[in-house]
């Protein structure tokens, strides 16, 4: 058996995202008994450590599994670690492995001093899927030769860190359908956004942008779904599960105009009564496009607009300017679309001056919320890597926190800056959204 372990996550909980249905819907095709584990406390006020490391027990006694995977973003990585070690404590043999961002940003680390066995490298399903396969035949821990030859691996073999072949990612028409089933559905909240349970859908994978601060595991390559099995798979989770409503997790849906269009069109020609939201940005979404979308049952759309200033936007490589923001904001309210606007302080270039700009966009764009965090920066992202080429430092704590100065401001003078920032856009009743999101470290 097979456990794939989300979590830990506060309540209230929605849909899980799409990489532990895709890796269990390929586990199962195959002939393996894959489970996913939702690990979340039942009320906020809930003791979390106390609460997960029982449910944890449970589930490991219960399920008796052979390998466990997580998922690892950069900021859940103290907490994933912690329950590795917990995991190790009682299943000594498990083949731990560690998947997503962060692994494949720094998987060194997570084989050096952690109690992963392998992290997997980019997309997952087909390395996991080997992976399952030489465990199935007999292979275990100890000497990890029996990962040699598979794409996609980070392992210690002899002391010696490995890095397997990177691997093809696949074609995604080829994967089956996300295993939903093995989700628990019934158990997760209704969508803020939606205002009903939903799950996560995506139209392609990859994306060509290169934004300094963004780490892309699937690659710059973009690959379609086709058209008929996106709009499949909407009308098997009405059928099948009752849900109509669906979050799409494309990068930038809107990215491939064609390809989103014959979407809408294929939705509203099947007569599909989905409801969902998205993310795009300024200069993908028209008019056009935006009734398109309001047609086909989209209702919200997050829009990655970062700054109100253009300098800010171009030393951050982000390829679009403050006029293109608002001319898609003025396309989608025209349509009748939600949207909600994601602005961030502490990008390369920042200063009081580009602050304000940012401060004023956000009170002018006519945007039903918004949202304001501090950047933070994240390992494998051009940020990280080359800080120097971009004007910025990085100041690095423990299990990769991080602040990050510009040559106008420190690390307290941006994080006074954002707090002043917030605080005007409180104020000022903008939005409805979180005006500041920040993590404050104790470490110098």
């Amino acid at each position: 058996m097979i456990a794939l372990i989300a979590g830990p996550s506060k309540p209230p909980r929605f849909a899980q995202g799409l990489g532990l249905p895709y890796l269990g819907a390929v586990l199962e095709e195959a002939g393996f008994e894959p489970r996913i584990f939702d690990l979340y406390p039942p009320s906020p006020d809930t003791d979390d450590t106390a609460v997960l490391d029982e449910r944890l027990a449970e589930v490991l006694a219960e399920a008796r599994p052979e390998i466990v995977g997580m998922t690892i973003h950069t900021p859940e990585y103290a907490a994933r670690v912690r329950l590795a070690r917990l995991v190790r404590e009682r299943l000594p043999e498990v083949l731990l492995v560690a998947g997503g961002h962060h692994p494949t940003a720094e998987p060194e680390d997570l084989i050096r001093n952690t109690d992963f066995d392998v992290c997997v490298s980019g997309e997952g399903e087909e390395t996991l899927l080997e992976i399952a396969r030489r465990v199935g035949a007999g292979s275990g821990r100890g000497a990890m030769e029996w990962l040699d030859g598979i794409a996609g691996v980070v392992y210690s073999r002899d002391g010696e860190v490995v890095h397997g072949l990177r691997r093809r990612n696949p074609d995604v028409d080829s994967l089956p359908q996300q295993a939903h089933h093995l989700l628990g559905l019934a158990d997760y909240n209704p969508h803020p956004a939606l205002g009903m349970r939903s799950v996560g859908v995506v139209t392609y994978r990859g994306c060509p942008k290169r934004c300094a601060f963004c780490l892309n595991p699937q690659g710059h390559r973009v690959r379609h779904r086709s058209v008929s099995l996106v709009v499949d798979e909407l009308a098997r989770v009405v059928q099948e599960f009752g849900i109509n409503g669906f979050n799409v997790y494309d990068n930038l849906f809107g990215l491939t105009r064609e390809h989103s269009l014959a979407i809408c069109e294929e939705i509203v020609r099947r007569r599909l009564k989905v409801v969902w939201d998205c993310w795009t940005a300024g200069d993908l979404v028209d008019a056009e496009l935006a009734e398109r979308m309001r047609a086909a049952g989209c209702v919200r759309v997050g829009f990655g607009a970062e700054s109100g200033d253009d300098e800010v936007l171009a030393k951050s490589h982000r390829g679009f300017s403050v006029a293109q923001h608002q001319a898609g904001l003025d396309a989608l309210h025209a349509a009748g679309l939600k949207t909600q606007p994601f602005l961030m302080v502490g990008l390369p270039g920042e200063s009081e001056e580009s602050v304000r700009r940012t401060v004023e966009f956000a009170k002018r764009c006519g945007a039903d919320e918004v949202e304001l965090s501090l950047h933070r920066p994240y390992p494998g992202t051009a940020l990280w890597q080359r800080p120097e080429e971009f004007g910025v430092r990085i100041i690095r704590g423990p299990n990769f926190e991080a602040s990050l100065e510009t040559q106008s401001l420190s690390r307290e003078a941006m994080l006074a800056t954002a707090r002043n920032a917030s605080d005007e856009l409180k104020s000022g009743g903008v939005g409805g959204g979180d005006f500041l999101r920040w993590d404050v470290y104790d470490w110098e």
